[in-house]
């Protein structure tokens, strides 16, 4: 799925945005050209980030956090081990030449537009990296969503409702993990899938929850279904916590094959007539909780090691290889 920031001044295509134009790169190209490099690995997690040990640590923290956020909100098995993942946080200069290919370089110098984050899932491993541009959130902010969007989607819950994979991805959509490892939900989507060719549909609550992807090879309206599954999600997961358990009940049922119209009456107890009514009266919104508490059993990070330069290039020569494709 291809985002787009709604954000005032960025255009984000997994993720693009406008900015790094001409003097900045100058500059880049002269002052970090020894950029230092610093690694930390944290169980199946590692992370190599321009800077200093201080931003890799944070990097680090902020994304297993982020990760025990996701197990929570996707009731997710403990024994559930995703894939190794390396996410790298490059600065400008080395973004030029090992993140970009010839063709997204002619097309930053033609339109000034440059991408800004690439997910690169992979059989032996997943591949991230942002291109970090100081002090930027929006880079870090989409390859959380991403992540969690591949993770629902080809996880455990692969074979779950639509509904319930890009709802609750998308309940990370924009969030902020502060150093101690709390979650600050945006009210707002930060990013909405591109589309280009869009047909308007309404999305209730029955229609939501029976909408396949063949509906939306056919053209269906993937912004506006994201934006209502969210939302779903939100009622479902972040209100009360009796709701929360019918959430999952619901989703399980639905994988199972139990149609909306029999799966939510044992899932909730009420028709879906009565539950469409309760979600569509928009009370149920000051309810929801947005902040979220430090996830529980989070792993010490270790001291970040500084690269040497020949195994710094090593490595970002790996990155390129899978960046450029």
């Amino acid at each position: 799925m291809r985002l787009r920031s709604v954000a005032k001044g960025f255009e984000l295509s997994i993720v693009s945005s406008i900015l790094m134009i001409g003097a900045l790169l100058s500059f880049a190209s002269s002052a970090w050209a020894e950029a230092a490099y610093w690694r930390v690995t944290v169980d199946r997690v590692t992370v190599v980030s321009n800077g200093n040990a201080r931003r890799c640590s944070r990097l680090a923290l902020q994304f297993v956090a982020f990760e025990r956020t996701l197990r929570d909100l996707a009731n997710l098995d403990e024994d559930y081990e995703p894939p190794p993942i390396t996410l790298y946080s490059l600065n400008v200069n080395d973004a030029h030449h090992y993140f970009y290919t010839d063709m997204e370089v002619r097309k930053r110098e033609r339109e000034e537009v440059a991408v800004y984050s690439k997910y690169r899932p992979g059989p032996d491993g997943t591949l991230a990296a942002i291109v970090d541009e100081g002090g930027i959130e929006e880079p870090w902010q989409s390859i959380l969503l991403l992540h969690a969007q591949s993770t629902l989607a080809y996880g455990p819950t692969r074979r779950y409702p639509m509904w319930f994979q890009l709802g609750v991805s998308n309940i990370l959509n924009g969030l902020i993990v502060n150093n101690d490892g709390s979650v600050l939900l945006s009210r707002e989507q930060q990013f909405e899938p591109e589309q280009e060719k869009q047909k308007r549909i309404k999305y209730d609550l029955k229609t939501l929850l029976q909408a396949t992807g063949q509906d939306f090879t056919a053209g269906g309206d993937i912004r506006e279904f994201v934006r209502r599954a969210r939302e779903w999600a939100l009622f479902g997961l972040l209100t009360t916590p009796e709701r929360r358990e019918r959430f999952f009940q619901l989703a399980t049922l639905m994988r199972q094959g139990a149609p909306a119209d029999e799966a939510v009456p044992e899932a909730f107890g009420v028709p879906l007539s009565e539950l469409s009514a309760q979600f569509e009266d928009r009370r149920w919104r000051k309810d929801v909780k947005y902040r979220l508490p430090v996830p529980g059993n989070l792993p010490t990070i270790p001291t970040p090691t500084q690269l040497d330069p020949a195994e710094a290039k090593r490595l970002l020569n790996e990155l390129g290889a899978r960046a450029k494709q």
